[in-house]
């Protein structure tokens, strides 16, 4: 599979990580070869299996601590960054089946939407480059940058939001430990947006992310980047 996957320069990632049949992965292979390969992408997003619904952020603990644990397990590697790709399963759908608020979505970041019969590769390239963000469909992240140099970074961002938002964050790792910076946003008003900057300390750190949650659990983030010196 994985010469196929070299000549074919295709990806692959764990579908809905840690329960039904990826229960234990993608813990029990982080250190093989196919998963210290840039042709894995890293984790699915998907919402509603084995989640406990007392929690503020939708699946933390199958979706985002499996990807921030590659993530800290590959720092320095030389390895691309891993992600949280949003998924859903089709299966055989009726003319009654409401499927537009039960999927999280990617939104790429291209140029234009290649035709049917065009290169798809830009597609692909996006999705290995990270040049991607994931929603629930709720929260729109219309722009994101990590600026600065050295240890002395700001995280910008452009939210939109639905419902009332709860709260943003940044999330990063130093190679061995996870790190969060919560920030309130509580008292904003719904059907509104907001520019976003926040400073951040990147001294020791190793990489890091960005992600807005509402008070209906509802979520967008992007994806992980490593912060090179």
């Amino acid at each position: 599979m994985q010469q196929f996957l070299d000549a074919t320069h295709s990806y692959w990632y764990t579908a809905h990580p840690r329960t039904k049949s990826s229960a234990g992965y993608p813990d029990a292979y982080w250190n093989k070869p196919f998963a210290k390969s840039d042709h894995y992408l890293g984790v699915a997003f998907k919402p509603g299996m084995g989640m406990d619904l007392s929690e503020n952020r939708l699946a933390d603990w199958r979706v985002f601590d499996a990807m921030d644990t590659m993530n800290n397990l590959n720092a320095d590697s030389g390895l691309q960054p891993k992600f949280a790709i949003g998924d859903c399963d089709t299966y055989q759908k009726w003319p009654h089946d409401d499927l537009y608020p039960g999927f999280p979505v990617n939104y790429l970041k291209l140029d234009r939407v290649p035709g049917p019969d065009e290169d798809w590769s830009p597609i692909l390239q996006a999705m290995r480059k990270g040049d991607f963000f994931v929603t629930t469909g709720e929260i729109y992240i219309r722009n994101y940058a990590v600026t600065g140099q050295g240890d002395q970074r700001t995280i910008v961002a452009d939210v939109d939001w639905t419902f009332p938002p709860e709260f943003v964050e940044v999330v990063w790792g130093d190679g061995k430990t996870i790190g969060r910076q919560v920030v309130s946003v509580t008292g904003q008003a719904p059907m509104s947006s907001q520019h976003l900057a926040i400073p951040f300390d990147a001294s020791g750190k190793k990489w890091v992310r960005f992600a807005a949650w509402d008070s209906a659990v509802n979520g967008a983030f992007v994806q992980p980047v490593w912060l090179q010196r």
